[in-house]
């Protein structure tokens, strides 16, 4: 029998046929809280439904088999649906257990998460301490429940419990590596992913990433980060990776310090990262093109500059062109996201987008994705949608979806924004 059993929630088919078939990866956040809870000997395992088709009876029957005395979740969004079905059902087989939520969803949506599904805790921000403590309080009694930081609580009374702020964990380096045997990474198109860091240093206002990990950033040290390197290439006979963080490149001396390693290493290593536009020079992209990086995702989110500056992106179109045209010529692959339906978005603006779009695909190779504006709970804009002019028209959480479009905004009409995402959307697959 398990201790705890962790769950990485579906999501919609559109994620599946769409998402899923090129960027699976495996459940990074969710293999960290087991890998610690392993360590502190406890029983547990990992099912990610985004990869394992699992039937309702083979569920029944591993529920009622395993008889775990606590249950986590991870949330989002579109696994809405799935979050209230499956918690449902958990209870129903096991009305004892305990079933915890986690993630930026759950954090930011407690109130519906806790009234509208089976959820009897939310562990909002980082969970690997407050789930241990959890699982220390309710298996080994150690503590009461309501002592620990970070939690939110639903009471039998159906009262709502905050139990204060949880302390971030600010030394990156004393995790332990995951436990990547958790999962079957034979699913995953992208097994072997790394984070290394926590949080960002930018202030976007459709994204919650500040919202959800604080203001600070908190890194992992690049010896740190070479050394998990070397154990997926000395364990799993692996030399290609994904390093998963919001920006990689937030701190430039930490990443040259990890590419200096790799090329010392004498290996040949090949990975991607995500990057900001405003620090990619020459010598920085042979750098990381001599240390094995071959893909690079830049947010172009828009490519009309007064809309980047109300997105609080601090960069420019120039900006980011010029770092375009350094990574094409060093031959990197280039993944250039674009979000269409901002609140200061016209027709024009949009237009123009969708025309660099197309010109950095035919100039640079670059492979664009087009996304619509959805203002998720934890976001800036989401918090001063009414202020912003931005109106949301179907309230229920499993309509928030970056291919479905729900708002509209002070210029535009949803059917005109639906309409350009659409014809974005059409473009973009031309060009596939």
């Amino acid at each position: 029998m398990k201790d705890i059993i962790l769950i990485n929630l579906p999501t919609n088919a559109w994620y599946k046929k769409e998402f899923s078939k090129n960027n699976a990866m495996p459940p990074l956040g969710l293999m960290y809280i087991a890998t610690v809870l392993q360590n502190n000997h406890f029983d547990v395992d990992l099912i990610d439904f985004s990869v394992t088709n699992m039937k309702e009876h083979e569920f029944t029957n591993y529920i009622l088999s395993e008889k775990p005395k606590i249950v986590g979740i991870s949330t989002y969004a579109e696994s809405w649906l799935a979050l209230k079905v499956i918690s449902a059902h958990i209870k129903s087989l096991l009305p004892t257990c305990l079933i915890c939520a986690g993630g930026a969803f759950a954090t930011f949506t407690y109130r519906d998460v806790l009234s509208k599904s089976h959820v009897d805790i939310i562990s909002t921000g980082e969970g690997e301490l407050s789930i241990l403590a959890l699982c220390n309080s309710v298996i080994h009694k150690q503590g009461t429940i309501p002592s620990i930081p970070g939690l939110i609580i639903k009471t039998p009374e159906k009262k709502v419990i905050c139990t204060g702020i949880s302390k971030r964990i600010t030394d990156l380096d004393s995790l332990p590596f995951v436990n990547r045997e958790l999962v079957d990474a034979s699913k995953y198109n992208i097994p072997y992913t790394i984070s290394t860091s926590r949080g960002c240093p930018g202030g976007c206002i459709f994204c919650s990433s500040k919202s959800f990990w604080g203001s600070k950033i908190y890194m992992r040290s690049a010896s740190n980060i070479v050394a998990e390197i070397m154990e997926i290439y000395t364990k799993y006979k692996s030399n290609v990776f994904q390093i998963s963080d919001d920006t990689f490149t937030a701190s430039k001396k930490r990443a040259i310090d990890v590419c200096s390693a790799l090329i010392n290493s004498g290996i040949q290593f090949i990975w991607g990262c995500e990057s900001r536009a405003d620090v990619i020079t020459e010598d920085f992209a042979r750098l990381l093109k001599k240390a094995g990086c071959n893909k690079i995702q830049i947010g172009l989110e828009s490519a009309d500059n007064q809309i980047l500056k109300s997105l609080n992106k601090y960069v420019t179109i120039e900006q980011i062109e010029n770092a375009l045209k350094i990574l094409s010529e060093q031959g990197f692959f280039i993944t250039l996201s674009f979000i269409v339906g901002h609140a200061d978005d016209t027709t024009s603006t949009i237009k123009k987008t969708i025309d660099f779009a197309i010109q950095a695909k035919e100039k640079y190779g670059a492979a664009p994705a087009i996304s619509v504006n959805t203002p998720f709970p934890g976001t800036p804009q989401y918090s001063l949608r009414h202020q912003l002019g931005i109106t949301i028209y179907n309230t229920d959480w499993n309509e928030f979806r970056l291919d479905n479009p729900n708002i509209s905004t002070r210029h535009l009409t949803l059917d005109q924004i639906r309409q350009y995402y659409y014809m974005g959307t059409r473009e973009m697959r031309k060009l596939s």
